[in-house]
């Protein structure tokens, strides 16, 4: 699975906003990208799940291959079927979410990208059972999903405390949406993220915020 950008602006995007936590789950681990940028800024236990097999392999890798091998878990299997007795702190996840449209002819890429295995109603509900009342519920979906996004909220207890919407470039509409969800109610901040500028350079926004994870920026 390639890492791409839009992940790894989640990434970097959910660190400058997750409160300190104990335990953080991973829905979806792919790589361990996501888990390992987590590592880097938060001292936190990580559990990261992962139904393709192929992935999990990779995922489990990945995390031994680096130096947070001790805080974070690679779990096999489908979210919908797991059961803990641990109540998470917070909750990230980017989501297959290419529901009903062209699928490769890889069986494990398509699980891992589409939501057949995972519809969004259920990876709401799965997180309302799964997060502490107090925790943080992080979501990265294409922006055309929105609408559908804050009815399931609304559905299972969550308000969104911060809203960002994502476009590749000031000439482009948004693309992806990223969300902060949260228990209790406030007022709803909402900006946006530009990637690249009009000569296809990093916006100033991009770099501040991926400077950190990018090897040259």
């Amino acid at each position: 699975m390639k890492v791409t950008t839009d992940a790894c602006v989640f990434g970097a995007w959910v660190t400058s906003h997750l409160p300190d936590c104990k335990q953080i789950l991973d829905i979806g681990g792919g790589t361990g990208l996501l888990s390992l940028m987590l590592a880097q800024k938060n001292n936190a236990a990580i559990t990261s799940i992962e139904i393709e097999v192929d992935c999990f392999h990779q995922l489990q890798e990945n995390i031994q291959q680096s130096i947070f091998s001790d805080r974070i878990k690679a779990v096999h299997g489908n979210i919908l079927e797991y059961n803990t007795d641990l109540k998470f702190d917070a909750i990230v996840t980017n989501p297959p979410f290419h529901e009903q449209q062209l699928k490769s002819g890889n069986k494990s890429i398509n699980q891992a990208r589409h939501e057949d295995s995972l519809l969004l109603p259920d990876l709401f509900k799965k997180a309302a059972e799964l997060i502490k009342e107090d925790g943080s519920f992080f979501v990265l979906l294409p922006f055309y999903r929105n609408d559908e996004s804050m009815l399931l909220a609304k559905k299972f207890g969550f308000h969104p405390k911060q809203i960002t919407k994502v476009h590749q470039s000031q000439n482009h509409n948004a693309f992806r949406i990223m969300y902060w969800f949260e228990r209790k109610y406030e007022n709803t901040n909402e900006d946006q993220l530009t990637i690249t500028n009009s000569d296809g350079s990093y916006t100033e926004a991009f770099t501040a915020l991926l400077k950190e994870y990018y090897l040259y920026l």
